[in-house]
């Protein structure tokens, strides 16, 4: 469907006493009217700079302790989303658009491919000499290289660790941050350059909360750049994952990058990677699979809707209260009951 008949479908199908989402289809809606002809192409890009203001509004709300407007401004901003990915507009080449099983009627993504099942954790029980049961949890291999499993506790929440997160810190300190984020993300990105740094060197690092990050893909281009995220060696990951927030303008479709395969390459060249290579990783069916299961998950265990979001000592913790202050505050205060 194109995506003007989307726009006019959703504005009537809107309650009358929704004014906020009212006023944002129909702001969409003149702005695409001002431009007699517009192409769908022409609407997306219309629509990602609208997405992109928006953004920009919600971080100021955040700045300014204006929790409940940012909130309300994400809102709006997933709807705007969810237009782009329902007339896929934009296709990464070799890059399949996420696929992810509904948790409801209203679920956020596509659901016409089946799914792998996700990655399961391989429990044994061994019976010994004298009545003793052991179990024996094996095979999860965390960034610093340990092979233990930590299955992370409290809150409403349990975080599960699996085989293929990518992780930083002790597994074993007192409290433990699970991320979902997206590489197109404008405010995961800001959250990468601003505070993840002063998180890494005084928690990370000192051994006081273990991260885990995955990948929720927000538009095509997330999976194709987590996948060449996940060709790298494991110590590269964090590294290429940086790279990929600080220069968004040069291959995030948002920015309105028509070439996102070439931009995408020319940052994977800064890691030695070829184009061929690139093209070889963005491919891989079971990388795809495996994105696409992380995303499920996200979406029905722990009820994800944007990023970036975080669980924290099995609390959920939305992008506005994820400030530096309030973090640290949050971390001294579980870190003063150990």
């Amino acid at each position: 469907m194109a995506l003007r008949d989307l726009l006019n479908d959703a504005l009537n199908s809107t309650p009358t006493d929704n004014e906020r989402r009212l006023s944002t289809l129909r702001a969409v809606i003149s702005t695409v009217d001002a431009q007699p002809g517009a192409t769908d192409s022409d609407i997306h890009a219309i629509i990602s700079k609208i997405i992109m203001e928006r953004e920009q509004q919600a971080a100021s709300y955040s700045a300014a302790g204006q929790t409940e407007m940012a909130k309300a401004e994400r809102f709006e901003i997933d709807a705007l989303r969810g237009f782009l990915r329902a007339a896929e507009p934009a296709k990464v080449q070799a890059a399949k658009k996420p696929k992810v099983a509904p948790k409801a009627e209203t679920s956020r993504r596509d659901q016409s491919a089946p799914l792998f099942t996700r990655n399961q954790i391989i429990i044994a029980s061994v019976a010994v000499v004298l009545v003793v049961a052991a179990a024996v949890l094996y095979l999860f291999v965390f960034t610093g290289g340990s092979n233990d499993l930590t299955i992370a506790n409290g809150g409403t929440l349990q975080v599960q660790l699996y085989e293929h997160d990518r992780t930083l810190g002790n597994p074993k300190a007192p409290i433990t941050v699970l991320e979902y984020a997206a590489p197109a993300c404008p405010h995961c990105s800001h959250f990468d350059q601003t505070i993840f740094p002063l998180v890494k060197k005084n928690y990370i690092d000192t051994g006081k909360v273990f991260y885990i990050f995955r990948v929720f893909p927000i538009n095509p281009a997330d999976p194709a750049a987590e996948a060449i995220a996940r060709c790298l060696p494991a110590d590269k990951y964090f590294q290429f994952i940086d790279l990929l927030f600080r220069n968004q303008p040069k291959w995030d479709p948002e920015y309105g990058v028509t070439d996102v395969r070439g931009g995408l390459i020319q940052l994977a060249r800064v890691y030695g990677m070829s184009a061929e290579k690139v093209d070889q990783c963005i491919a891989d069916k079971s990388e795809q699979d495996r994105i696409n299961q992380v995303a499920q998950d996200g979406e029905t265990k722990y009820n994800i809707q944007g990023v970036p979001t975080f669980i924290i000592n099995g609390t959920e913790v939305q992008a506005e209260d994820a400030t530096w202050p309030s973090l640290k505050a949050r971390f001294d205060s579980l870190l003063s009951k150990h």
